[in-house]
């Protein structure tokens, strides 16, 4: 690792000469002091792992100019193995235009508890082109994931789907001990079968659409998803603005499944902000059939925190409901500090897990950036 990082480092500081460069390095570690389980009575105490994740990585490299730039990511999983990921390249053939490759994603507003809260978003490999123009913005995008093709025509597919049943009928041939040629026998079966039908119509993977526009009165967005080939969709609006000292924002999105089972999430957040203290609420709801409202087929999530800064560090009240219209009541509560020492940040609080038992532990993190 040390030497994987010094490689980075010096390509770094070689390419300052020719462009801007930026190489962010760090570790993170998590664990619990305590644990107990309220439901089987145990407890268990000191555990520790990593917990590095794209989203903060142990190593980013960031190359830029003005017109075009990468950032490449490098982690390791719970497996302690490395893993590199989220490679991305964007070039600028004019101002107001931006093409991004690789890993992109986009989303609607986002609250900054936990950062899951959103009612349409993606994460993945594609490419878009943002279009800049003043206080407009816009961002098409396909995204097909890594190493898969966005378009595929019938024939593809159906080949594909072959040779993926010949693998299947061999497979289960071999578990039931087969015979080498009645294996084969089984594959060629499953092949043909496919083969012989007609060809299926041909797909497209994921199209999304983003604008967003701000002025005095605040930012409104929009935001146009369809996946699997246009048969699932989403659209939606939202709208943000502060009113010092509390900042606030909407949204609401509608949904066409498959199925033809049609959606509705509606979703809202208040973050006040003052000196030393911060609270945010958050709340999303969603009827997954609208031909169907009631209790069995909406949700309803609750996020609230509450912090206060002091001199040696800052104290805070964590509160998640992921259903408040489910049949049993559950939540987490959690008081907690999060403090540094040097580069060092570190947090520890006490966590309640609470539905028919109350599982209590004490989580730590560790995590140190340079």
């Amino acid at each position: 690792m040390k030497k994987i990082v010094g490689i980075f480092a010096a390509a770094a500081v070689l390419a300052t000469s020719v462009f801007a460069a930026d190489l962010t390095a760090g570790v993170r570690l998590e664990g619990d002091l305590f644990n107990y389980n309220g439901t089987s009575e145990s407890a268990k105490a000191l555990m520790l792992k990593n917990a590095n994740h794209f989203w903060q990585a142990p190593l980013t490299l960031t190359i830029s100019d003005d017109r075009a730039g990468g950032t490449f990511k490098f982690t390791d999983n719970e497996s302690n193995a490395f893993e590199t990921g989220k490679w991305a390249i964007w070039f600028k053939p004019m101002d107001m235009l931006k093409v991004n490759l690789g890993t992109i994603d986009k989303s609607m507003n986002v609250e900054t508890i936990d950062y899951g809260g959103r009612l349409i978003n993606y994460d993945s490999f594609g490419a878009s082109l943002d279009v800049n123009v003043d206080a407009f913005s816009m961002t098409f995008s396909v995204v097909s994931g890594n190493g898969t093709y966005w378009f595929q025509d019938g024939k593809t597919l159906k080949a594909a789907a072959a040779k993926k049943a010949k693998e299947e009928a061999e497979a289960k041939a071999k578990e039931e001990y087969k015979s080498k040629a009645e294996i084969e026998e089984a594959g060629k079966k499953a092949e043909a079968a496919v083969n012989g039908a007609a060809d299926p119509d041909a797909s497209v993977g994921e199209f999304n659409f983003y604008a967003q526009y701000s002025a005095d009165f605040g930012t409104i967005s929009a935001m146009f998803d369809a996946k699997n080939t246009f048969k699932d969709l989403a659209i939606g609006a939202g709208y943000k603005n502060t009113f010092d000292p509390l900042t606030i924002f909407a949204d609401v999105a509608f949904y066409k499944g498959a199925d033809d089972v049609n959606g509705l999430g509606v979703d809202a957040d208040v973050v006040f902000a003052q000196d030393a203290l911060n609270a945010q609420a958050y709340v999303q709801w969603k009827a997954n059939n609208l031909e169907k409202i009631e209790k069995g087929t909406m949700d309803l999530l609750a996020l609230a925190k509450v912090s206060y800064t002091l001199d040696a560090g800052t104290v805070y009240l964590y509160f998640k409901d992921a259903d408040l219209m489910a049949d049993d009541f559950s939540c987490t509560i959690k008081p907690g500090f999060t403090s540094k020492v040097s580069i060092m940040d570190y947090e520890i609080a006490v966590k309640f897990d609470i539905a028919k038992k109350v599982d209590i532990s004490v989580p730590v993190n560790f995590k140190v950036n340079f």
